[in-house]
């Protein structure tokens, strides 16, 4: 594989099952894409690859991704992803939990 571009969900995919913390509105830092694509390279294709490859692939996956609005820049080599498909399931509160699960009231007479 020449190039991530327009792979984004197969590496972020990747990235999710080895322990990256990839969610919608999160922090994405380059050199954690850069460390993604050298473990996917070995694990997946059993390819090793160097560190300027390394480098090309991600800062065009990055450009790409930043072209379309996924990845706003934030800070040197940091970026704020745009992605709903990785959005975090939303915290219910033990309150509403214990309501919800609590049975019906007939209403009061």
């Amino acid at each position: 594989m020449d190039s991530f571009v327009g792979r984004e969900t197969m590496l972020f995919d990747f990235m999710r099952a080895h322990g990256y913390p990839v969610y919608h509105q999160s922090n994405l830092f380059v050199r954690d894409v850069q460390a993604a694509i050298r473990e996917y390279k070995r694990e997946i294709l059993n390819h090793d690859v160097g560190t300027v490859e390394v480098d090309r692939l991600a800062a065009e996956f990055v450009a790409d991704l930043e072209r379309r609005g996924i990845l706003i820049p934030f800070r040197n080599q940091t970026y704020i992803l745009q992605m709903e498909e990785y959005r975090l399931p939303p915290v219910v509160k033990e309150e509403e939990t214990k309501a919800a699960e609590a049975p019906a009231q007939a209403p009061a007479q």
